[in-house]
């Protein structure tokens, strides 16, 4: 199953890919048409429907000026004086709608009618003003003559001129209708067949995300089991190591304790024989809170509490001697009484394991001194270790708590698990680890743990809450 979990994956990111891509496309899609589709409807807008009104205005105006000049021609015939004012402001109409019309965009083809347009007007104009200065000069017979013959055909033709422009944008019009309902049929198509295939993928996606995650947490359970059944596996031989351990210390207890008894008061050997029993007791100590901490899945039993003068009090009887030995100062700042959530045995891992650090890195300092500093923060307690070793190399700074890391080219023994266990003990606990070091004048290792008395506060309230 774990092998397939590749191809599992790139086959999820496919098939959402192509869903995704899918929604991407027909957006892009959609946005495309409707470009298409305003573009076509502002030039109806703007183009053909404008020039449509412009040239059938225009028509209008033809017809008028047309009108207008008969009149004119029967007014002088019966006696009235020329008067020309309103023929002009016709003919400047014709020509204001026309020139609005000249500044419209054109069409395909748009450009070669209106040159016909324009040729008729200019005859139009032409005979237009040699009928008005006929009729200035009072030939008034040849003037109507040449509106009769020749004017009636140039208003027709340019009327029929202007005529074929209107058809010519109605078409186009038309076209650009047509256009616009085809897009949108076109893109509401398109846009279905895309939203269809990708709402089909993310679907088949989710389907094939659903039936491996089923698998996923199938496979899970059953490590899980596995897990628990190894943890209990584990638990029984920790219970074997620990009886394994106790057991011929049990016998170096019972003999020391009969070497005690035969020694006076003042014999030599009974500080040692002492010491011994001491250092028996702690190791039974530590085995049995590690014990406790194994059979507890790795968490801290609950209301464990331990005392932190009486621990350091029982290390220093051992490691003052281990101290005078490397020819190093070990002491212990004054601090007020106070207890931590964790066991005795725990907590007499954790500082031995910083302590005998710290003695056994001093190396040839001009000052070998280990401080024991305790600090009591209402809410957690915190214990350094400071020493006046080498210090931590940068490079190993951040890594000095994994397991099996030293320095190199250390030369005191060790498998480099001592840090890594003062770690993992605290975390358990709740805890927090760390470190302040300069190089070449030292190192402060650092652990806080919660206080016994906050633990049972935060207990006593889970247990009213959960009573009530």
């Amino acid at each position: 199953m774990l092998e397939r979990l590749p191809s599992i994956l790139l086959s999820l990111f496919v098939a959402f890919f192509v869903a995704i891509a899918s929604f991407v496309i027909s957006a892009g899609y959609a946005e495309h048409r409707a470009a298409e589709i305003d573009a076509a409807a502002m030039s109806l807008a703007e183009n053909a429907t404008p020039s449509i009104m412009l040239l059938a205005t225009a028509r209008a105006e033809l017809r008028h000026t047309q009108a207008l000049l008969s009149d004119l021609i029967k007014d002088v015939a019966l006696g009235r004086p020329l008067d020309r004012h309103e023929l002009d402001e016709a003919r400047d109409n014709l020509s204001r709608s026309l020139d609005a019309y000249l500044g419209m965009p054109v069409y395909p083809g748009e450009l070669k009618q209106w040159q016909t347009v324009a040729q008729e007007l200019r005859k139009l104009d032409l005979d237009a003003d040699r009928a008005l200065l006929l009729l200035a000069n009072g030939h008034r017979n040849e003037a109507n003559k040449l509106v009769d013959d020749t004017l009636r055909a140039d208003f027709d033709a340019t009327s029929e001129a202007v005529m074929a422009s209107i058809e010519l944008n109605a078409k186009h019009a038309r076209r650009l209708a047509i256009e616009i309902a085809a897009n949108r049929v076109r893109s509401r198509r398109i846009a279905l067949v895309l939203n269809t295939a990708s709402v089909t993928f993310a679907l088949l996606a989710c389907a094939a995300a659903a039936v491996q995650i089923r698998r996923h947490v199938k496979l899970l359970w059953r490590q899980g089991v596995l897990l628990e059944r190894r943890a209990d596996e584990l638990e029984q031989f920790a219970g074997r190591v620990a009886h394994d351990v106790l057991s011929p210390l049990g016998s170096v207890a019972l003999s020391l304790d009969l070497a005690l008894r035969r020694c006076g008061e003042g014999d030599p050997a009974r500080k040692a024989l002492e010491r011994g029993r001491h250092a028996i007791a702690r190791v039974k100590r530590t085995t049995d809170g590690l014990l406790e901490f194994a059979r507890a899945g790795a968490r801290p039993e609950p209301g464990a509490r331990a005392e932190v003068r009486p621990v350091i009090d029982d290390l220093m009887v051992e490691l003052v001697h281990v101290a005078e030995e490397l020819g190093a100062e070990l002491c212990v700042e004054p601090f007020a009484p106070c207890a931590v959530a964790a066991s005795p045995g725990v907590l007499t891992s954790i500082l031995a394991n910083l302590i005998r650090n710290a003695l056994k890195y001093l190396g040839d300092s001009a000052v070998c001194r280990v401080v024991i500093r305790v600090l009591d923060e209402r809410d957690v307690v915190r214990i350094e270790v400071e020493d006046t070793g080498p210090g931590v190399a940068p490079a190993l700074e951040q890594m000095v708590f994994e397991p099996h890391v030293r320095a190199q080219g250390a030369r005191v023994p060790g498998l480099g698990l001592g840090l890594a266990t003062v770690r993992r003990l605290t975390e358990a606990h709740g805890g927090r680890v760390g470190l302040r070091t300069v190089v070449g004048q030292g190192s402060l290792f650092w652990f806080e743990l919660p206080s016994a008395s906050t633990e049972a506060t935060r207990a006593s309230e889970i247990g009213s809450s959960t009573s009530a």
